[in-house]
């Protein structure tokens, strides 16, 4: 049974409230004034008399029994609305957690587009010293923590033939408790897994060397690895040049 179907469920529950009180309201009133509109005894079919009594006792009867279905209905209907606007409380809230989901991947999209950018666009020259790569080593370092949430990484080149540290650099987080052991070479090119860390390496073929992200993590989220991976790429290319440049 549906009373007003425009309305939203507040409008309908409310509206269905007044019109049950003001139903309720009309039947007690009928009810109480029963008494008054009869009088003495109803004559049915000029044949049968029914005295007074039995004529209020009947209407107060009927009355309640409607008073009675109404009230049924009443809460029926009451209960169904309470429901939809319980339902459309839990998808308000569903959207409102998607949207802010949304607008949470939209800006962690920003910040990984910002710093795929500054990879590949952030320097200005290629090295042409020890110096220099040094510190071009430094800086990529601390863009690999701004990605990684690590206390520290180690950016190692290992020679692919006799599996050798070629360069390695260092950057801890502030304050942060570096102890760094059992990161064996031959591991890493073999491609093994070392147990309380984790390893991005560039994995080219025809290369002379190898370079390699070491976090003291079990496990990086896919889209940092992604990243990780464009600036171990980077750093390879730029020691090669740096390796043709000083030859």
């Amino acid at each position: 049974m549906t009373f007003l179907g425009p309305f939203n469920s507040t409008d309908k529950t409310k509206f269905l409230k007044f019109t049950y009180l003001v139903t309720i309201a009309l039947l007690l009133s009928a009810v109480v004034f029963t008494p008054v509109f009869i009088r003495h005894y109803f004559l049915l079919f000029k044949k049968y008399i029914i005295q007074e009594d039995a004529v209020e006792a009947v209407l107060i009867i009927i009355l309640l029994l409607i008073a009675y279905l109404l009230s049924n209905i009443y809460k029926k209907e009451l209960k169904k609305y309470r429901q939809e606007t319980r339902r459309l409380s839990r998808d308000n809230s569903d959207l409102s957690s998607k949207l802010t989901d949304a607008f949470k991947y939209i800006g962690g999209v920003n910040v990984q587009i910002q710093e795929i950018r500054s990879i590949f666009c952030g320097l200005k020259r290629y090295p042409t010293t020890e110096n220099e790569f040094r510190k071009d080593l430094a800086l990529f370092a601390r863009k690999v923590l701004g990605i990684v949430n690590a206390d520290w990484v180690v950016i190692r080149i290992i020679g692919q033939t006799n599996l050798r540290t070629m360069k390695e650099h260092l950057e801890p987080r502030k304050n942060a408790n570096c102890i760094i052991k059992g990161i064996s070479n031959k591991a890493i090119v073999a491609n093994r897994a070392i147990d309380g860390y984790s390893i991005v390496a560039t994995r080219h073929d025809n290369s002379m060397i190898m370079v390699v992200c070491v976090f003291p993590k079990k496990r990086l989220d896919e889209e940092e690895k992604i990243l990780v991976e464009a600036i171990t790429n980077q750093i390879e290319m730029l020691y090669l040049i740096k390796s043709l440049k000083t030859t």
